[in-house]
């Protein structure tokens, strides 16, 4: 007879990337990934180990936050097409989320002026600021308002960081090239 506890949970606090099992032993949940055969926590929390299913978890220190409208969130853009970009969430109202959530940018949220294309208003790898205007999956986001839009942006031919020109307008400070982007009032202090 197996004495082992079918479901057990580790005080040891794990931090992102804290390898936590093998992939022979355990699968793992959306709290974890698995690379070369081991299993990382993706999140700071504590292991949760099902042995009679075979499942590994990580229970986040921090709640998942309710999206809730109107919030004011950070993130990255992971991909941008004509009408919409998907955004990575990291933040929202100032306080980190434990794991990142996907939202929808359209184009008929970047501005209240006309923007004919997705490729204005931001590029994957840009960090912004913006406003939750539907909680319900799929998350929708909103650049309309005060101090939202691109925050942080890099160049679309070298890679480096984007000075600020002027509104909407930036600047690469290695090859000179101008580019467009829909910028928040606080573009280069992503969290103000």
């Amino acid at each position: 007879m197996n004495n082992k506890k079918e479901i057990s949970s580790d005080n040891k606090l794990v931090l992102p990337g804290d390898k936590i099992a093998v992939i022979e032993e355990f699968v793992p949940d959306e709290t974890c990934f698995e690379k070369n055969g081991e299993i990382y926590s993706r999140v700071i929390g504590h292991i949760l180990t099902d042995r009679k299913k075979h499942k590994i978890s990580v229970i986040p220190k921090k709640q998942h936050h309710s999206i809730k409208n109107g919030a004011i969130g950070l993130g990255r853009v992971e991909f941008a097409k004509k009408q919409i970009a998907s955004v990575n969430i990291f933040h929202l109202n100032h306080e980190e989320i434990p794991i990142p959530v996907s939202a929808v940018l359209h184009v008929s949220e970047a501005s209240r002026r006309f923007v004919k294309s997705m490729y204005e208003v931001a590029r994957p790898g840009d960090w912004v600021r913006f406003r939750i205007i539907r909680e319900k999956k799929p998350i929708y986001i909103s650049f309309i308002g005060d101090g939202l839009g691109v925050v942080t942006a890099y160049c679309i031919q070298c890679g480096h960081e984007l000075n600020y020109k002027r509104p909407n307008l930036l600047e690469c400070p290695n090859c000179d090239l101008i580019q467009a982007r829909i910028t928040s009032k606080n573009y280069g202090k992503p969290f103000r």
